[in-house]
Formats: structure tokens, sequence, C-alpha cells
């Protein structure tokens, strides 16, 4: 795997294996939203988790965040979010998100955002971004499976 992105941001505080999340079972896309939302919201810098989980089924509803490769990165920006926090969820059977290009998601990267922070939300999102775009990401994801540390390990380059 490749070390760290040139500007990128350190998303080690974000990130952890804890909220790594495995959903083997053929799931919808609404439904594995809700997993990844539900895990995301115990983490306390989100204090509103009902308006966290219509913000991101809105998002959804506007545009898939399914940005191809295999990949999806749902996102929201709330005042009720007091800083960053990232749940990555692992499809090894691959979701229907509307991709892009299509084809089924293995990986989704769920970002709550506090909406005080414009330029740091900015540069999370492209580190994440670029983070995905890791030639075979993905697969090394899936064959972590089922070390959770090891999939929050292997996304944060090390």
């Amino acid at each position: 795997m490749s070390g760290p992105l040139p500007s990128a941001v350190d998303l080690a505080g974000y990130v952890s294996a804890e909220r790594v999340v495995v959903l083997d079972e053929a799931l919808g896309k609404r439904e594995a939203l809700s997993r990844l939302i539900d895990v995301t919201m115990v983490h306390p810098l989100v204090t509103d988790k009902a308006g966290f989980a219509k913000a991101i089924h809105d998002r959804e509803e506007v545009t898939s965040t399914g940005i191809g490769g295999g990949v999806a990165v749902p996102h929201a920006r709330l005042a009720s979010i007091n800083g960053f926090v990232i749940t990555i969820g692992i499809f090894p059977k691959g979701i229907d998100f509307s991709s892009q290009d299509r084809h089924p998601v293995h990986v989704a990267v769920m970002i709550a955002a506090t909406d005080q922070d414009r330029k740091t939300y900015l540069m999370v999102l492209a580190t994440v971004a670029a983070r995905l775009r890791t030639p075979r990401l993905v697969q090394h994801l899936l064959a972590a499976l089922p070390d959770r540390q090891r999939v929050a390990d292997l996304f944060l380059g090390r």
C-alpha cells in the first residue's frame, strides 16, 4: 500500500476499528445506509441523530454518492455535528448504489462533518476520495476481512 497522500488530511483521528462495519447479507442501498448511520450516530460528536439520518438519506435521493470503482462516499455536514466522524462499510456481496459506473459498491466511507469548517471538510472529502482511488484498495480491504482493525489500517495507508 502507498504512504501518505500529498496535501492530505490525516484521517487517523476520524477512523477506528469500532466504526468498520461488515455487512455480508444482501441489502438494498437504503438499508445499508441505515446500518452505517446507526454506527456513526453512536459517536458523541453526532448530536442530532435524526437530523444526520435525514441528511444522509436526502443527499442520496438527490444524487448517488456511488463514485464508481466499487466505492461510495455518503456524507453530510450539519451544525449538530461537532467535528468529523468516518464509518467504513464493507459489503462483500456488493450493493446496487446507483453508482456512476453501474457497478456494485463494496466499500462505502460515510462522513459526518461539522458545517463550521468548510475547508477541513473539503480536505477530508478529497483525502477520502484520493485514498479510495489507491490501486486495488477495495480488493485489499475485502481480503482483510474479518479483521476490522486491519481494514481501518489499510484504509489509512498503514
